[in-house]
């Protein structure tokens, strides 16, 4: 759905998270559960006056920090107010003001506390309440006063910009995004788990806020640095590994083999609440059990369980409790904090000040700070005794060294120092197993197709649930073309990609079988009159007309064939094959009664010539190769394909060249397929009858999400563009770490994946955080089809903010959901809006262009060979190739602006950043040590 948008509005809803604090305050104002006490020590002497207008300037600008709560007519609204900061010079001790409540109805959200003359440098307690604060608002929060400070000092006014849009904008957007489907979904698979998660020592106490103590802790530096190293080697992130730690311990001092640990996520789930000061944590339920027999199985178990947090993050926790009456769904949390520290050189960072209350019943916060890695153990001292923090910290940070280091050792032998309180084995509370639960029957054909397909790529899965993803359970976006291929063959039911792929889960398909209409099969189509190119083929017909452009929409292919593959068979086969396909066919012409180009398929086809080249030297040969691969096509008067046999001393070479007008890659491959199925006598399908156009295509989300971006790419050119882009290209190649793993974590393709550690690549040599690249979508729904399905989409990969690599990914993945939704928009429209005034000198929109494909080889014995000279069409095509062992990264790139040593530079800083994320997607992805 589209982000939040400006609507200038002072009153507003509350956010679905704002509701349960407001609750909570409205109940008991002067409780300090949700009070963010933010205490830090100033390098100097604080001016009291500039810091007081800094914080006023600060609370203009962020409007929830000016924000009271109000209930109208039986509506919980939130009101914006001028700002208003109260701040005062104190003397009494600073938890005594930590501690002081907050009326939200009657005064503002923040106020400032000073204590002077202290020895080395005044201190500073800011006191938010949590309703208006988050742990990532912190770097913009102090970001924004440090600048309106140093002005203020200076004499200036602050300018610290505008924001595209306010926290009240986002509670809108929340409410209105609340997914009814999903919520029951996941309340369903929840209250499968049993209820009552209790510790040993636990005592009886009634439900609502409680005192509470925190215990601090060091996690040695070699402990945290083989988290790592373990996470990298089994493709999981250091967030697993700590929750696999972490659940194992629960799972002893609870007695419990199945329970929900609550994982508080960041939740902010679009780029425009990237830099907005508010409260949009979530807390996540995650399902653990203690089956597994060793920790690299447990991480292997958790890691789905936890792409839930990414999954569910927009779900609203206490709307899940209303869900699920009676039970509680997070009594133990877990939050790893890596937010990146509020950079300034005023003060130093600040330490939030405990409240002596607890959210939880147990909570394990891990952080990174610049003084290493620190865990708080927070509980409720009404629940447990004070003595359960150090004994249960201890007991993580041995298990979790012990793990670490032992990964593959059976977890039975690993004794904890402590243990719990008490031993008593509890008795679980049994879970009512809800028929919301259960799959529909156009879902379990889903979940069958899923396991069918993913099982022919060699992944085999137990029987997925409702909300699995194809791409984490091992999918990829060529398999899932096959997916609906199947999906039309066993049930008739005609699913287009772009459908699918917007929500690749069990439930959507379903949903996709269930209302999908059957198509008619496939039949040959008929000589026809002219009829309407289609929007692709209009946009390659007028850059045929560049006449430096012309080679560029040129798809050829080499194939040496071993010595005794026969000629006349294969000539045979390849004329029957170019027969058979109307696209092939075609002849194009500019009707200028319509003014539009205008096609015709009743043309004779092309046939395959023959040249004996066994005595040519290697230099005659290879230009005659580069003369059938590049030689245009004259698109009104031929056959837009050619193919010939040339026979060297080690048998055939086939070369197959066609316009972009009418094949695309797949194209190519049904082609070589058919042609060895004619060879072998096989019967070929019949050929496959041109879908009509579709409805024009609705472009506003697509355009939206893309607006802003810059139009171009800063590349690292050697040399500057000419007038006219050229074309003459190069390649380099190199492996990459294989990011697929992580990437299911994130629901992403490998593709998506690699768009992210390319523009983090690229980022590094520039101070550009935000790209467009260009990619490719085939929106074929029939696998034997011949023709030019594939549109140009655009995907955003937005780097500001220092997000960390998992955020990269959901952004990019969020994207994608995007682009795939508006799949059917033609790509000259979206450059039509956002880049209207191009020019010849680059691609429209962004010389950088990604793609994704599977490792293929020709059928009878056939090689691929490399194409010299090579045409490409944007100044960078990177193309990563899945393969069994791995990934595979091949850059294209245009000789005339680029030196080889500068790619070979560009693809080494590329797999950097993959390395970087394989091994940690908690850290920031754009790293010092990527530059």
């Amino acid at each position: 759905m589209n982000g939040p948008a400006r609507l200038h509005s002072t009153v507003a809803p509350l956010s679905f998270a704002q509701e349960r604090l407001w609750f909570v305050n409205t109940a008991a104002p002067e409780s300090p559960v949700y009070n963010v006490p933010l205490f830090f020590r100033w390098r100097g002497e604080v001016d009291v006056a500039a810091l007081h207008r800094a914080l006023l300037a600060v609370a203009r600008k962020h409007e929830v920090l000016r924000t009271t709560y109000e209930d109208r007519d039986g509506e919980r609204v939130q009101v914006v107010g001028e700002a208003r900061v109260p701040v005062e010079v104190i003397t009494h001790a600073p938890e005594t003001e930590a501690r002081r409540g907050f009326d939200l109805a009657a005064e503002p959200p923040v106020r400032c506390a000073v204590w002077k003359g202290l020895p080395g440098g005044d201190a500073v307690l800011l006191t938010i309440h949590h309703i208006a604060v988050d742990g990532w608002s912190l770097p913009a929060l102090f970001g924004d006063l440090g600048t309106a400070y140093d002005a203020e000092l200076a004499g200036r006014r602050p300018e610290l910009g505008e924001l595209p849009v306010q926290y009240a904008d986002f509670a809108v957007w929340d409410r209105a995004g609340l997914d009814e489907a999903l919520l029951t979904r996941r309340a369903a698979e929840l209250a499968t788990v049993p209820a009552g998660l209790r510790l040993g020592g636990a005592r009886p106490v009634q439900d609502g806020v409680h005192t509470g103590d925190q215990h601090r802790f060091a996690l040695p530096a070699g402990t945290w640095a083989a988290v790592g190293d373990l996470a990298g080697s089994l493709r999981a992130t250091p967030f697993v590994v700590l929750l696999a730690a972490w659940a194992e311990v629960i799972g002893r001092w609870s007695a419990r083999e199945e329970f929900l640990i609550g994982a508080v996520t960041a939740n902010r789930t679009h780029p425009a609440v990237e830099d907005l000061v508010g409260f949009f944590v979530n807390t996540v339920p995650l399902r653990c059990t203690t089956r597994p027999p060793t920790f690299a199985r447990r991480c292997a178990e958790l890691r789905r369980e936890a792409f839930g947090s990414l999954t569910y993050q927009r779900i609203p926790f206490d709307q899940l409790v209303a869900r699920t009456p009676g039970r509680g769904l997070a009594e133990v949390g877990f939050a790893l904090q890596n937010m990146p520290a509020p950079d300034t050189t005023r003060w130093t960072a600040p330490d939030v000040l405990p409240t002596g209350t607890a959210k939880y019943d147990v909570l394990l916060i891990v952080e990174e700070t610049a003084d290493g890695v620190v865990g708080t153990l927070e509980h409720d001292t009404q629940r447990y005794p004070r003595e359960l923090g150090p004994r249960l910290a201890e007991d993580f940070v041995a298990l979790l060294a012990r793990a670490v280091a032992e990964p593959e050792a059976p977890l039975a032998g690993f004794a904890l120092p402590h243990g719990p309180l008490e031993t008593p084995r509890p008795s679980p509370v049994p879970a009512v197993v809800q028929d919301g639960g259960e799959l529909s029957e156009p879902e379990r054909h889903a979940a069958e197709l899923f396991r069918a397909v993913l099982a022919e790529a060699g992944v085999e899965i137990a029987e997925p649930a409702r909300g699995a993803n194809f791409f984490t359970l091992g999918g990829h976006s060529l398999l899932a073309v096959g997916l609906l291929a199947r999906a039309r063959r066993e049930h008739g039911a005609a699913v287009r990609p772009s459908e699918f792929l917007a929500d690749p889960t069990v439930a959507r398909l379903g949903e996709l079988l269930r209302s999908a209409t059957a198509r008619p099969e496939p039949a040959a189509a008929p000589v026809d009159g002219p009829r309407p190119a289609t929007s692709t083929q209009q946009r390659f017909w007028f850059l045929d007309r560049i006449p430096e452009l012309r080679a560029a929409y040129l798809v050829p292919t080499v194939v040496h064939f071993p010595g005794e593959t026969g000629v006349d068979e294969l000539r045979g086969a390849v004329d029957t094959v170019l027969a058979r396909h109307p696209s092939l066919r075609s002849r194009f012409r500019l009707d200028h009664g319509q003014k539009r180009v205008v096609r015709t398929t009743s043309g004779p086809p092309a046939r395959a010539t023959v040249t004996d080249a066994r005595g040519w030297d290697e230099g005659k040969l290879a230009d005659h190769v580069a003369e059938l691969c590049w030689t245009p096509f004259d698109l009104a008067a031929d056959a837009p394909v050619r193919a010939e046999l040339v026979l060297v001393a080690t048998g055939v070479r086939l070369v197959l060249c066609a316009h972009h007008m009418v094949v695309d890659g797949a194209s190519v491959r049904v082609l070589l397929e058919q042609v060895a199925a004619v060879v072998r006598g096989e019967d070929l399908p019949e050929p496959v009858a041109e879908e009509p156009p579709g409805a024009q295509a609705d472009s506003s989300d697509l355009i939206a999400a893309l607006r802003g971006a810059p139009t171009d790419v800063r590349l690292p050119h050697d040399r500057p563009r000419a007038s006219v882009q050229s074309i003459l290209g190069a390649t380099r190649g190199a492996d990459v770490a294989d990011l697929r793993a992580v990437a299911k974590e994130s629901g992403c393709s490998a593709f998506a994946a690699t768009a992210a550690v390319l523009a983090v690549a690229l980022a590094g040599r520039s101070d550009q955080r935000d790209f467009l690249f260009a990619f490719p979508w085939s929106g074929r729904e029939h696998p034997d089809a011949v023709g030019m399905f594939v549109n140009t989409l655009v995907l955003r990969a937005d780097l500001r903010g220092g997000p960390t690599w998992r955020e990269v990914l959901a952004r990019v993945r969020d994207a994608a959901s995007v682009a795939y939704r508006a799949a059917d928009v033609p790509f000259d429209e979206v450059v039509a809006a956002l880049h209207p005034r191009r020019d010849l000198s680059r691609p429209a929109l962004t010389p950088v262009y990604v793609a994704a494909e599977d490792e293929w080889r020709p059928p009878l014995g056939g090689v691929l060979l490399p194409l010299d000279p090579l045409a490409v069409k944007y100044e960078l095509e990177l193309t990563v190739v899945e393969t069994a062992s791995g990934l595979r990264l091949s850059a294209a790139y245009q000789a005339d602006l680029f030196d080889d040593s500068t790619i070979e530079d560009l693809l080494a800083d590329v797999q950097k950043a993959a390395a970087a994320l394989v091994t940690n997607p908690d850290r920031p992805a754009c790293e010092e040590t990527l530059r």
